[in-house]
């Protein structure tokens, strides 16, 4: 672990914090507020938690991922966390592995994936194309971990990381309960609002170019939500500028019009990462898994 203390950590983050100056400030009350100081001495001491980074075969393929576990014997349940971002903005890093710590410190046993071509993974990711089997193979993996109780399997998708885990629900993977923050669920009507992801689209997604409409749709979740598998939590910023926050409320709308059991929140003038409400969100997906 890179941060000999938690003040080096938090101070590594308030510096960071400047280049998305719409996105929370470098108030460093709220960081301390967001990463409590036990889940950071859980991940840099090994204090009742074990994190280990992984290589798993998907498709053939060698991908990066993590795992981080209760010491105790278990069983636990399962946590399935989808990152955001696209290639290495937005990757698995020490503040991810921190929240995962206090998952950990919770029960739960965490899998997740870089997704394919990252950090130093094989292939290409497609965001939302062949990459979802990643998330398919993690899930399997952690099931078959000795501490891990295989009918309790949660996920939770975080940005990009939501429509991945739609896109997961709709490729057969089986969870009690599924939560996501920020995530987007229409990805054609988003680009009227932030029309630089078509740059992103564009690069990664195949054949994008050749059928953009298709390819948009197979990714957007309000035009398949049938296909949502399990009780799904919505959280949103309502000020999100990175994913307009209709995405939350248009999926809304499809899963009450097919019957789908669904919790929304949209949390008024906090951002894309929840900053000012992220314990907050954090505790409503606890307790949303534990509904279920």
């Amino acid at each position: 672990m890179a941060f000999a203390s938690y003040d080096e950590y938090v101070a590594a983050l308030r510096a960071r914090a400047p280049a998305d100056a719409k996105d929370g400030g470098s108030d460093e009350a709220v960081f301390r507020r967001n990463t409590p100081e036990p889940w950071f001495r859980a991940l840099r001491q090994g204090d009742g938690i074990v994190c280990r980074k992984v290589h798993y075969g998907s498709d053939g393929l060698r991908v990066t991922g993590f795992i981080v576990e209760p010491k105790t014997l278990g069983p636990h349940p399962l946590l399935v966390f989808n990152r955001g971002g696209t290639q290495d903005f937005g990757a698995i890093r020490t503040g991810d592995l921190v929240d995962f710590a206090g998952w950990a410190l919770d029960g739960y046993v965490v899998v997740a994936t870089q997704y394919r071509g990252n950090d130093g993974g094989e292939g290409r990711e497609e965001w939302g194309g062949a990459d979802v089997r990643d998330i398919l193979h993690i899930a399997t993996l952690g099931r078959a971990l000795p501490t891990v109780d295989p009918d309790r399997v949660y996920m939770l998708g975080v940005s990009r990381g939501g429509m991945m885990t739609y896109l997961a629900l709709k490729a057969g993977l089986r969870v009690r309960a599924a939560a996501t923050i920020g995530g987007p669920a229409d990805l054609a009507a988003s680009l009227a609002h932030r029309g630089d992801m078509e740059e992103v689209y564009r690069d990664l997604m195949p054949d994008y170019a050749r059928d953009k409409d298709a390819q948009l749709r197979a990714r957007s979740a309000v035009h398949w939500p049938e296909a949502i598998s399990a009780p799904l939590l919505l959280l949103h910023g309502g000020a999100d500028w990175r994913v307009w926050p209709g995405n939350a409320l248009a999926l809304a709308g499809a899963l009450q019009t097919v019957g789908r059991p669904y919790g929304l929140v949209i949390y008024e003038g906090d951002d894309h990462p929840l900053t000012r409400h992220w314990l907050d969100a954090r505790q409503r997906v606890r307790d949303w898994f534990g509904r279920h």
